[in-house]
């Protein structure tokens, strides 16, 4: 059996850092066919949104007047939709190469990430399961959900036949300010899409009182990570 591996929170001043890590674990498990895992949080609030967003007549003024209220922005190459980032927020990425023949089914990739977190929540005692949530940030069939709140967000992307997954995991952040942060932008963009504050939830409001939420997620999910077989990522320490 596969000894279990601590895994590191990685603290980077912005967003767009760990964007780029991910990135880079991405090249580094495709180059190496290793199966790796990142844990990162940014220091500072951002509104991150997939790329194709960038291209839109309304993006650069819109995120000017993000920027101007405190949440600056950044793209990622994942899908999705526009997310919150800083504190209150941790991420979890792995990277894995699918073997000659076995399915990109999106149920059977997504499971990849979603089930050693069921795990990591279920050892804090949460029962989560993937569903959509109507009316949280960035919806899709594979949040992970506690009573129906939205806790987790996903999304992908492939290089070839190796795969970078990302959950986003609400810890503690102030879910009033960031949803207002995604609302107010998502309605400069011209988007319809509506946002309420209620259909999400936090670690901190569901567990037990923990002295830092952040440390016992992050050995949950390190836990959960290894037993999965993912080995840690490590960032290179040059600056970005």
């Amino acid at each position: 059996m596969k000894p279990l591996t601590d895994l590191p929170l990685h603290m980077f001043e912005t967003a767009p850092e760990g964007l780029a890590h991910e990135m880079d674990m991405l090249a580094a498990g495709a180059d190496e066919g290793r199966m790796l895992a990142l844990i990162w949080q940014s220091k500072t609030p951002w509104l991150v949104l997939p790329d194709r967003y960038t291209r839109s007549d309304p993006y650069p003024p819109a995120a000017r007047a993000s920027a101007e209220r405190g949440w600056p922005v950044a793209p990622r190459k994942t899908g999705g939709g526009i997310t919150p980032q800083g504190a209150g927020v941790l991420n979890l990425a792995l990277v894995f190469t699918a073997d000659p023949g076995q399915s990109r089914a999106i149920r059977e990739t997504y499971a990849r990430i979603c089930d050693p977190m069921t795990a990591a929540f279920a050892s804090m005692g949460l029962e989560s399961k993937a569903m959509p949530v109507q009316d949280s940030f960035c919806d899709g069939d594979f949040n992970l959900a506690v009573s129906g709140r939205k806790l987790v967000g996903t999304a992908q992307r492939w290089r070839g036949t190796t795969c970078l997954i990302h959950a986003l995991i609400l810890t503690d952040v102030d879910l009033e300010q960031a949803v207002e942060a995604v609302a107010q932008f998502s309605k400069d963009l011209q988007h319809d899409t509506k946002f309420d504050t209620k259909v999400h939830c936090r670690l901190a409001d569901l567990c037990n009182p923990q002295p830092n939420i952040n440390t016992a997620t992050v050995q949950a999910l390190g836990q959960a990570v290894s037993a999965a077989g993912f080995d840690p990522y490590q960032p290179a320490s040059a600056a970005l």
